[in-house]
């Protein structure tokens, strides 16, 4: 069932490499198809944010009142305070999370049908790919031959290819490995070269994983993927305002994580498009463009509510008062005795207990009746 939607999802990429004739362009119509398809989880955490945003002078106010107060007991009373808020907005730190987790298997789905054009996009069988690999590495020093079809970078590959029967040193062995499958005995080799996507984007072979050595202007690549990463990041939390304030702990320490979060981000996409063909690197630019213009559009059709610091601590001071009048009330309520059982602590002093009759035995008794006089 996968492999029949990767392979779906490939021949639209395929239709759209045909048409403009390039695969560099092609992914910026697969990545605005997708961007656009994916618009209601987007949608969804628009709102999430705006929920949160109308929660944060609250929450805020809850953190005021533990400020300084790290122990175990404290921190525990400040989330089951903030729980208990949460639970009587009607909202659920849990509903964000879930278009996430929605996208991912989307998002890997997609990675695999870029990375694996030679698999999803040409429908090449398994065992031609990595025999072609093997092929145009084929006396390089240390080079050791795969077995696994994951082993092979097949957007590396299709340049290789490309290389090898342009020199014509391996046109032959190419044409030996190809009309071993019955799909491609009657295809001459010139148009199964020609069919494989195009790369090259104003004279960059994009197919090439970016290197210092030796050094290219494919080195670009990563280094603008990263940057837009980091813009993203900033243009996201920006626009998000007061939404993004954290549930618990000091401002400091808040601050501290985010920052650390907008540096390890794009560190980490800069270390991946670092290891894979700069069409990958290509591909996360083209998604953080669109993310950036699809933000700024929620943000104009759905604002999210931003409160300034002299706002926040009127909330604060409301909710203070608020507190106060709670604790006065229950403290004015009077206190009723029981009707049903009388307890020691309904009197400020004990009854005083008198006996009647001393001296004399009841009728029908055998002891004292004492009389009890509040």
């Amino acid at each position: 069932m996968i492999d029949w939607i990767l392979k779906g999802l490939g021949a639209m990429l395929y239709w759209f490499s045909s048409w403009s004739g390039s695969y560099a362009i092609a992914l910026l119509f697969y990545a605005l198809i997708f961007k656009v398809l994916l618009s209601f989880f987007s949608i969804k955490q628009q709102k999430n944010q705006i929920a949160m945003a109308k929660l944060a002078p609250k929450m805020a106010v809850i953190r005021e009142k533990y400020r300084g107060r790290t122990d175990a007991v404290t921190m525990r009373k400040q989330q089951e305070e903030m729980m208990e808020l949460q639970r009587k907005e009607g909202y659920s730190p849990l509903s964000g999370c879930l278009p996430l987790l929605l996208q991912l298997p989307i998002i890997i789905m997609l990675y695999n049908v870029i990375q694996s054009p030679l698999s999803f996009l040409m429908n090449y069988p398994d065992e031609l790919v990595i025999n072609l690999w093997n092929l145009v590495h084929e006396g390089v020093e240390g080079f050791k031959a795969v077995t696994e079809i994951g082993a092979v970078k097949q957007i590396e590959l299709i340049g290789l290819i490309k290389d090898s029967y342009a020199s014509g040193i391996g046109a032959g062995a190419l044409e030996h490995a190809y009309v071993a499958f019955d799909a491609f005995k009657e295809i001459p080799l010139a148009d199964t070269i020609a069919a494989l996507p195009n790369f090259d984007l104003w004279g960059l072979n994009l197919a090439l994983t970016p290197s210092f050595n030796p050094i290219s202007w494919l080195v670009v690549i990563p280094f603008i993927a990263a940057g837009f990463q980091w813009f993203t990041m900033f243009i996201t939390r920006k626009l998000s305002g007061n939404s993004q304030m954290p549930a618990g702990g000091d401002d400091a320490q808040s601050q501290m994580s985010l920052k650390i979060m907008d540096l390890v981000m794009p560190l980490m996409t800069l270390f991946i498009a670092f290891g894979f063909s700069a069409m990958l690197g290509l591909y996360w630019i083209y998604q953080s463009i669109l993310g950036i213009i699809q933000s700024l559009i929620l943000h104009k059709l759905m604002p999210i509510p931003k409160y300034t610091e002299e706002e926040l601590k009127a909330m604060r001071k409301a909710k203070k008062a608020e507190e106060k009048a709670q604790k006065n009330a229950i403290k004015a309520q009077p206190k009723y005795k029981s009707l049903h059982y009388i307890d020691e602590d309904d009197y400020e002093e004990l009854p005083e207990i008198k006996t009647s009759n001393q001296g004399k035995k009841p009728m029908g008794g055998s002891g004292d009746r004492p009389e009890i006089k509040d």
